[in-house]
């Protein structure tokens, strides 16, 4: 016997039991397992084990007998079977009907099986394309997607017993967007200038998704209004800084001064700006261009456009609206200190003071003040800047007062002019995405302003708010600029602010306007230490010492503090950057800007108080490279 199969208890005993009885070893068979023993709870056998036991020297003519082969030829399978069928495998992308039964998997064909294969149908994915045109219609892009189709190939394989049926994906890109269709598109928007034509051509063509710009307008140059340009230095140098870190203020230059037959400035006339054109072929307008008035004051003449001075002293420009007001102004030098044995200093010029301010005395000047000692406990009052070399204790120190009312009214409206400019984007971007109309703008400002543009309205209160307290301070111009924008944000039905050409009129009104209040000097307080007094100022605030105790601090523009702010309340209009805020007990040093600004502290300790608006946050513990400021969006203090 050659080949006998054998049952046991266990695989092993009937392995046993078939070498007995063929009187072989292990090494003369081939052992194939039938079946495997099974057993019932507590061991008992409940299906016997079977092998089957082949002598070796009878195998290789036993496999030969029944192997069966299969393979593929031009997408067909064939298959041949002598003993036992060949096994196929169906691989991915292949559909195989056995008999005509769908089948995944392995199977073993049998002579007489009806075996079928076929690749998986193809897939399709056709183009993607759209135009789109920015808000300003100075632009349009072709977004374009290549459409694919994906279909399997079936491959040619050699004959094997056990067959793995394989598919080959085959990727096409598909161009079904003609040129000629886009261009039929761009007719359908009006899309008629600046076309081009090389780039629709290539982005048609595109391998993979593209946007490519497909029509250019032209963009507007605006124009310039009439400006002088100012020929001698108005104000002082830096002060050298010596190694140690302390300042020589021996280099300073005092305010400049001019003599007879100097040059003080250069009249240009406006410049024409150049309009644009939208990639619809509408005209793009630019503002009027004014000139610029010039009004001649004492010690001053023109010659053709150069205005030159007739006499000594320091010039004087002021620019009031589109007016420039040029003038020489003499200058008051005081060589000792300011006390009862002087008296008080009004001055309708500049004053410098070489020595000290001493208690309860007054100082004021209608333009700058220069003081290269102290001030203690007395008053300092100057329409311009004020530099004041050494320390202020227990004093008062005011720049420019009459302008402080026009500053805070201007900061207002810049705040309201940055939200309603961001106002006018938003409504574009509604009316190109959503396809709104023209007359359901008003709804929609409504509901911007309540929602989104939370900090114009509070912007709108205040301006409304301050105009009345201060009526008999300030022009009807006030009045009527405040009217325009409460009747587009805050009117009770439609008109015909509720456009975009009559939201945007209103924006370069309020331009005009604020443009009138472009001051040319900046009028700075600068001091070296302060301690329990009052600092306000129309412009900057720069403390370049020790720094500021127990003050109140106003300044119009920025505030700047190169030592510590500890105790009292600062507020600047246009932010501030402080090296060192509050101290380590924990004394309460608020500092405020408007909503718009930006607060920069190195070293902030616990107890510090900053403001945005009417906003505040808290220090709990010390932080240093602190940037904050408000975000219209969140609706909160952020830390940049």
């Amino acid at each position: 016997m050659d080949g006998i199969e054998v049952k046991g208890q266990t695989v092993e005993e009937a392995i046993e039991e078939g070498l007995k009885q063929l009187q072989v070893t292990r090494e003369d068979v081939v052992i194939e397992i039938v079946q495997q023993e099974r057993k019932k709870l507590f061991g008992i056998v409940s299906q016997p084990a079977i092998v089957r036991l082949t002598k070796k020297q009878q195998t290789e003519s036993v496999i030969q007998k029944i192997e069966g082969k299969a393979w593929v030829k031009d997408g067909v399978l064939h298959y041949e079977c002598v003993h036992e069928g060949p096994t196929i495998v169906v691989g991915e992308g292949v559909i195989c009907l056995h008999n005509g039964k769908a089948i995944e998997g392995s199977i073993t064909l049998q002579e007489g099986d009806d075996v079928r294969i076929y690749p998986k149908e193809e897939s399709i994915a056709q183009s993607v394309w759209k135009i789109d045109i920015d808000a300003k219609k100075l632009e349009a892009t072709l977004t374009f997607a290549p459409g694919v189709r994906r279909r399997y190939v079936l491959e040619d394989q050699q004959p094997a017993s056990k067959l793995h049926i394989q598919a080959k994906m085959e990727t096409e890109l598909i161009y079904d967007v003609s040129y000629e269709q886009v261009m039929a598109k761009l007719q359908e928007l009006g899309i008629v200038y600046g076309v081009n034509e090389e780039a629709i051509r290539e982005a048609l063509q595109a391998e993979k998704k593209i946007t490519a710009v497909i029509a250019k307008g032209i963009e507007p140059i605006e124009g310039k209004d009439g400006w002088v340009e100012v020929k001698v230095g108005e104000g002082r140098k830096k002060p050298k800084v010596r190694e140690d870190g302390t300042v020589d203020y021996r280099e300073i230059e005092t305010i400049a001064t001019v003599g007879e037959g100097d040059l003080i400035a250069v009249v240009h006339p406006p410049q024409q700006g150049k309009p644009g054109l939208t990639v619809t072929n509408e005209v793009i307008p630019v503002k009027e261009v004014h000139p610029v008035t010039i009004k001649l004051g004492k010690g001053v003449t023109m010659d053709e456009n150069r205005i030159l001075a007739i006499q000594g002293g320091r010039p004087q420009i002021a620019k009031k609206g589109k007016t420039v007001v040029v003038s020489i102004i003499p200058k008051l030098v005081h060589q000792g200190d300011v006390d009862l044995s002087v008296g008080n200093i009004y001055f309708k010029g500049d004053v410098e003071i070489a020595g000290n301010v001493q208690e309860e005395m007054v100082v004021e000047a209608l333009g700058s003040i220069m003081i290269l000692q102290n001030v203690n406990r007395a008053k300092i009052r100057a329409q311009q800047s004020i530099f004041i070399q050494q320390n202020v204790i227990g004093g008062t120190v005011t720049s420019g007062e009459n302008k402080m009312l026009v500053t805070q009214l201007i900061g207002l409206l810049q705040q309201i002019r940055h939200s309603l400019e961001r106002m006018i984007v938003t409504i574009q971007q509604l009316m190109v995405m959503s396809k709104i109309r023209e007359q359901d703008i008003y709804p929609i400002t409504k509901k911007l302003v309540e929602s989104k543009f939370q900090t114009m309205m509070e912007a709108m209160k205040q301006y409304k708010t301050l105009c009345e307290q201060k009526r008999e301070e300030i022009g009807e111009q006030w009045f009527d600029i405040g009217s325009q924008l409460d009747g587009c944000l805050f009117a009770d039905r439609p008109n015909h602010f509720h456009c975009l050409e009559g939201m945007a009129n209103l924006l370069r009104e309020l331009n005009t306007f604020i443009g009138q209040y472009d001051r040319e000097e900046n009028d700075a307080i600068e001091l070296s230490y302060a301690l329990n007094s009052v600092i306000h100022g129309s412009g900057d605030v720069i403390v370049t010492g020790k720094g500021c105790y127990n003050c109140n601090i106003y300044a119009g523009g920025t505030l700047t503090v190169h030592g510590v702010l500890r105790g009292g309340e600062a507020y600047a209009q246009k932010g501030m950057k402080v090296k060192e805020v509050g101290s380590s007990l924990g004394i309460k040093t608020v500092l405020a800007v408007p909503k718009g600004e930006i607060i920069y502290i190195e070293h902030a300790w616990e107890g510090t108080v900053v403001q945005f608006g009417k906003r505040t946050y808290t220090f709990y513990e010390e932080k240093k490279y602190v940037e904050m400021k408000w975000d219209d969006e969140r609706q909160e203090i952020v830390f940049g």
